[in-house]
């Protein structure tokens, strides 16, 4: 017979918070903006913690942090909206999502028949009225009955693994893990125009399914796109050196407005996402590329985002880091733990509000890719790193 679970002691869990959030990551959800308006003011805050609960009589839930001006909003007006984003809502969900003084500045919206804010071109509206609140933890559970509800032609935006995207349907995102297989399997230093007839030959699919996943990874920068082709291409030292070079200059610059201003709440979450990072070197090798690239880019790119600008965070994603990263690592790849260090002392850093510290790691920080190719071509046995040795220490 199998060995029973261990039973944790009441109020206590054998789930450490980290093991959570890494396993409850992998459920995708649709993505939301819960919107209301308190005593002339609007409030918003995207959510994913959205359930419906009963259809007689219409009735949902939603989960927001009770530290969240929305969720203080929502408890003393008793009414709310649900705002369901389409699949071009990215930037509405990071907007909603950060602390920017005017979450809507620039944005299109209607008002509800109960007050509350509706952001135009979301694919679904739902207007209710709280019926019961419960403080859950960190936040407050609110349930609700649906008093309206209004749906319009889209398709939905998703949140998995810390990220959005597209909600794909299963053929497609079947399509789309094997020609990601298929690009990650040419390696770092292969030139390919990949020919979609062929592949889609070779899956036993449509061809217009290769498309679509083609233009996903050229988005993700996994390929290059070229007039009507696309490409897999080598990773030239020179570009990541560049696309570094860029990522410095923004972490810098969002340091000097972050240091010794970002609040407790967000340090804390930045150490939390900067511990998810660690479980991934061991005996200088990645465990989990793929792995250790979403746990890095989730680190990076909240800390970009203490910025509070939407723009910015979206020329930080332009740079495509995912997607060089993934075409240049795999299991074979040198892993050096300077990188988890690094990691230890931005966060260190921040807590002590000590910004010529955080530059000095970012600056440091900035040159680790081109130490690991550096030190990886000498393990596997081929020349130098050129564009290291050329590279001035900065």
């Amino acid at each position: 017979m199998p060995t029973p679970s261990p039973i944790a002691p009441a109020g206590q869990s054998l789930v450490t918070a980290r093991e959570f959030r890494d396993v409850i990551g992998r459920f995708a959800t649709g993505v939301t903006v819960i919107t209301t308006a308190n005593n002339g003011a609007r409030f918003g805050s995207t959510a994913s913690a959205v359930s419906s609960l009963t259809d007689d009589p219409p009735m949902l839930l939603v989960c927001l942090n009770r530290s969240s001006a929305t969720a203080a909003a929502v408890r003393d007006s008793g009414t709310f909206a649900v705002n369901v984003l389409a699949e071009d809502h990215v930037d509405l969900a990071t907007r909603f999502a950060s602390r920017v003084p005017d979450k809507y500045d620039g944005v299109p919206t209607e008002t509800a028949s109960n007050g509350s804010p509706l952001l135009v071109g979301a694919i679904a509206h739902l207007i209710c009225r709280v019926a019961e609140q419960v403080e859950a933890g960190t936040h407050y559970v609110f349930v609700a009955h649906v008093e309206e509800a209004t749906s319009y032609p889209g398709h939905p935006l998703a949140y998995f693994r810390g990220r959005f995207g597209r909600m794909q349907t299963a053929p497609e995102a079947s399509v789309l893990r094997e020609v990601r297989a298929g690009v990650l399997d040419a390696g770092s230093d292969v030139e390919e125009v990949i020919d979609t007839a062929r592949w889609a030959g070779e899956l036993g699919v449509d061809a217009n399914l290769i498309h679509r996943a083609l233009v996903a990874l050229a988005d993700e920068g996994l390929i290059r796109r070229e007039g009507g082709r696309y490409l897999i291409t080598p990773v030239p030292d020179s570009i990541i050196d560049e696309v570094y070079k860029a990522k410095l200059a923004i972490e810098l610059g969002v340091a000097e407005s972050t240091v010794a201003h970002a609040t407790s709440d967000q340090l804390a979450r930045l150490r939390e996402l900067m511990e998810d990072t660690l479980g991934f070197v061991q005996d200088g090798r990645f465990t989990d590329p793929e792995g250790w690239v979403q746990a890095n880019e989730r680190f990076h790119e909240y800390m970009v985002g203490l910025a509070g600008s939407a723009i910015l965070l979206d020329t930080y994603r332009r740079l495509g880091l995912p997607g060089l990263n993934l075409r240049a690592l795999d299991r074979g790849s040198y892993a050096s733990r300077s990188l988890l260090d690094d990691h230890r002392e931005l966060v260190e850093g921040y807590e002590a509000g000590d910004l010529a510290r955080v530059a000095a790691v970012l600056r440091q920080h900035a040159q680790r890719p081109l130490e690991m190719r550096h030190q990886d071509h000498l393990l596997r046995g081929e020349p130098a790193n050129a564009a290291l040795t050329a590279q001035p220490t900065r």
